[in-house]
């Protein structure tokens, strides 16, 4: 019996030994007595095992917070506090991230990881005041890197600002391997590049969607920019922007509210589909970029220049409306049907005057060959690039 014994205390001491690696949820802040209680986010990060979950007490936290592995984020109540802010740090905030651009990011809250993790962020507030560095490196409220997933649900982004360079929250991936983010019941405003960014290579790696959140993006670039990305961009509400949804991925936008977009409500360059969007006070309703979108159920109201800008390409209308706008259908090819689209306050209903050689100039604008000699709508191309992926950036 003894000697059984004996044996049993290896596998014994084994077993504690891996026990300070299984998930545990801590505290931030103090509010709760029976959870072990760590100084900063970041702190708390670094000491507890993957898989864990962080509960972050109201407060404001100046701090910037990187994250290497799998672990649940959550600002958590006490009494009727319900508001766990982090701020910029008094000396500022430094990179701690590349994107896929080779841009340099300060991300307030980074998931960085060289191995793939899922980070769930939930009820946190990520204040932006106070990190502009005049685009010497782009400042996002909250990035997930490449090789990472997760859901960021009923945040909070603000105040990322950085001449031209700043993005409330930005998901990409780079990688081979598949990844997936979730935005939802989430708020974002006073961003001056994108108020959500979602981004991959030229396969789509990574599945984005993007829904039901608010989007006030005191006139950034995009309130809400998808590019090369699987996924949604559904029920959303925008305003102040440039763009309200800019869409280079293809994927359905559907049920989203937007006004006030200097340029378009909708951008869609390489076809899609968007259905029953509401879009108000913009300049153009809905501008295409390339051939093959499908519109459908739409209410485009008080357009300033088109309710719809073909732009000579081939698309697909069906049950649209179109009221208050100088042009309701513009560009459009003589091969295209209306398809029981009706107009209101319309003074021109239909412009077509799409031959080869406004086919060709609208392609090659489009495509950003054209911006020196013909700056039009599209010329959205000219910021859109790999080295400056949503603003004028030229340092």
């Amino acid at each position: 019996m003894l000697r059984y014994r004996l044996l049993l205390w290896p596998a014994a001491l084994a077993v504690l030994a891996v026990q300070p690696l299984l998930a545990a949820t801590v505290q931030v802040g103090g509010c709760k007595p029976n959870l072990a209680n760590y100084p900063t986010i970041s702190a708390a990060v670094t000491g507890v095992p993957s898989g864990s979950t962080i509960d972050v007490c109201p407060g404001t936290y100046a701090e910037q917070v990187t994250i290497t592995k799998s672990l649940n984020l959550t600002g958590v109540a006490s009494g009727t506090a319900d508001q766990a802010v982090i701020t910029v740090p008094s000396g500022g905030l430094v990179s701690n991230a590349m994107s896929m651009f080779g841009e340099s990011v300060a991300a307030q809250i980074g998931v960085v990881s060289t191995v793939p993790v899922t980070v769930n962020i939930t009820n946190v507030a990520v204040d932006g005041t106070g990190g502009d560095m005049s685009c010497l490196l782009w400042l996002a409220g909250i990035f997930y890197g490449s090789g990472s997933s997760g859901t960021v649900n009923r945040v909070r982004a603000s105040g990322q600002i950085d001449g031209t360079c700043g993005v409330g929250i930005w998901a990409e991936n780079a990688n081979s391997q598949s990844q997936s983010v979730t935005v939802q019941n989430s708020t974002v405003y006073n961003v001056d590049s994108a108020g959500i960014f979602a981004g991959s290579g030229t396969t789509p790696t990574l599945a984005a969607n993007l829904t039901n959140n608010v989007v006030n993006a005191s006139a950034a670039v995009a309130a809400i920019d998808s590019d090369s990305v699987q996924g949604k961009v559904n029920g959303n509400t925008t305003s102040n922007s440039v763009f309200g949804v800019y869409d280079l991925s293809s994927i359905p936008v559907q049920g989203n509210t937007i006004t006030f977009a200097t340029t378009a409500g909708i951008y869609m360059a390489n076809g899609g589909t968007a259905s029953s969007n509401l879009v108000s006070g913009s300049s153009e309703g809905v501008l295409l970029g390339g051939a093959g979108a499908t519109l459908t159920n739409n209410d485009i109201m008080t357009s300033t220049t088109a309710g719809v800008e073909m732009g000579c390409f081939s698309a697909t209308l069906n049950n649209n409306l179109i009221n208050d706008a100088p042009v309701g259908v513009d560009a459009a090819p003589l091969t295209v049907g209306l398809g029981s689209t009706t107009f209101a306050n319309t003074a021109t209903t239909f412009t077509n005057g799409c031959g080869f050689a406004a086919v060709a100039a609208r392609t090659a604008l489009a495509s950003g060959t054209a911006l020196v000699t013909a700056p039009r709508s599209n010329s959205s191309e000219q910021w859109h690039t790999p080295a400056t992926p949503f603003g004028t950036r030229t340092k």
